[in-house]
This record gives C-alpha cells, sequence and structure tokens, in this order.
C-alpha cells in the first residue's frame, strides 16, 4: 500500500529528504555538503532510470534522518534526567 504512494510522490520524497538534510546537519557543514550530493545522484539516477525501488531507499534515508536527530533529542532528555 505504500510503495505505490511512494512511486507516484518520488520527486516530492526526494526534495523533502535534501530538505531535512539541510536542516539536521547544520552543524557540520562539509558532512551535510556530501550527503546531499549523495543523496540527490542517488534519486537522479533513480529517476532517469525509472528505478521504482529507489523510492524505497528514500524513503528509508528520511526515516535515519529523522531518526538520528530524534535519538540526539533523547540524548539530551537523558542527561537533564541525570542532572
Amino acid at each position: 500500500m505504500l510503495y505505490p504512494i511512494l512511486v507516484e510522490h518520488y520527486v516530492w520524497f526526494s526534495l523533502a529528504l535534501l530538505c531535512i538534510t539541510w536542516f539536521t546537519r547544520q552543524h557540520k557543514p562539509k558532512v551535510r555538503t556530501n550527503l546531499m550530493y549523495g543523496y540527490a545522484m542517488i534519486a537522479t539516477i533513480g529517476f532517469l532510470l525509472a528505478l521504482h525501488w529507489v523510492a524505497g531507499v528514500i524513503f528509508g534515508l528520511i526515516f535515519l534522518e529523522l531518526g538520528r536527530l530524534f535519538k540526539v533529542w533523547l540524548d539530551k532528555k537523558e542527561q537533564q534526567l541525570k542532572k
């Protein structure tokens, strides 16, 4: 059920991944630049070659970026509770 939605809105998910990466990796600009180039290349090659499975990869990368941000937030809360 999720797969047709991913394939239909492939470009929007790719742009969302780039925006999320831009805002979540602000403190390390070199890493952010490298990830942006890599993610854009994956999205472009997947789109041009009509590799529909890349939509799932992009969706997974979105969850990885948001999960990393959530982990940082949880670590901050844990440190606050220890104090």
